[in-house]
């Protein structure tokens, strides 16, 4: 389909694709413009005055909604043609929204790590130098160039681990969940947790234990466990507990039947995205004089 209905129409399906860009980009200004000069930025948040940069997953996800509506673009591509978001990682060091549309690999945000390259860009899938993320391994080490961080094992808050199994240090010193998009957690959903028990056997990953001044903040700011202050337990646990525990509890959704397994799962990722960006929000980091340490020892970025 992609070389006998998608190609001969390609101009066409660009222009549509150009012109949600653009109605994305409207949006984005008048939010811009509605905050005024002296408007700050939430911590973990990526700054809106500085929109596109930082902001490529929101983009793809607005155009890929505004197109499923866009009657005149279904009729360009077909009903038989592959749609769908995508989420890569490219070239060994990029993490990468896109979109899929058939056989070709169509990026609606192009400009939002560098402000000279086009709004759009699309390729065959075959010429795109990309690796799906299908484990947790490969996806941290991305993050750690991609993001400038430091990750380490959360036995925390046990509840997060099968979606958020790293704590991030960033190089600024703040502590957040690393994610990735819910992609593996919903790949390891339909294979039994495979990628999971595989991170609690890695010694590599057991090997390094959050550094303890970052421990001491999540027990103060999050371990009265009041939901108000935090939406996730403080639990601290071990990887038996999260093997043994915690795992068995997702594997148990089969039993639910399917509609009342993709509630729960649906509930589950609104909650681990509220604690993401609430954990942002605390903004939590040790004093100077200890990011000093533990920067000369290597265990968080340099600034």
């Amino acid at each position: 389909p992609t070389r006998r209905h998608l190609l001969p129409r390609i101009d066409a399906i660009l222009a549509r694709l150009a012109a949600h860009r653009a109605a994305v980009d409207e949006v984005f200004a008048k939010k811009r413009a509605g905050l005024g000069a002296t408007a700050t930025t939430t911590a973990g948040e990526a700054p809106l005055i500085r929109y596109p940069i930082g902001f490529c997953s929101a983009i793809r996800d607005q155009v890929f909604e505004r197109l499923l509506d866009d009657r005149e673009f279904h009729a360009l591509v077909g009903p038989e043609v592959v749609f769908k978001k995508i989420f890569v990682l490219l070239k060994g060091r990029y993490f990468q929204n896109a979109l899929q549309l058939g056989n070709l690999y169509v990026d609606v945000a192009n400009d939002t790590v560098d402000l000279a390259k086009p709004k759009l860009e699309w390729l065959r899938i075959d010429e795109v130098d990309y690796e799906n993320a299908d484990d947790w391994p490969a996806v941290a080490a991305v993050g750690r160039r991609y993001y400038e961080i430091e990750l380490y094992p959360n036995f925390l808050f046990p509840l997060a681990f099968p979606a958020a199994p790293y704590f991030a240090i960033r190089a600024s010193g703040r502590i957040d969940f690393f994610q990735a998009q819910d992609l593996v957690f919903l790949k390891d959903l339909g294979d039994g947790f495979r990628r999971a028990r595989a991170l609690l056997d890695d010694p590599a990953f057991l090997a390094r234990p959050l550094p303890e001044p970052y421990r001491a903040l999540l027990e103060k700011a999050c371990g009265g466990n009041l939901h108000a202050a935090f939406p996730l337990e403080f639990a601290p646990t071990d990887a038996y507990g999260l093997r043994e525990r915690v795992l068995p509890e997702f594997a148990a959704l089969d039993s639910q039947g399917n509609a009342a397994a993709a509630t729960i799962v649906q509930n589950y990722l609104r909650l681990i995205a509220d604690a993401t960006r609430r954990l942002a929000r605390l903004d939590l980091r040790p004093d100077p004089a200890t990011l000093a340490r533990l920067r000369a020892d290597g265990a968080i970025p340099p600034p």
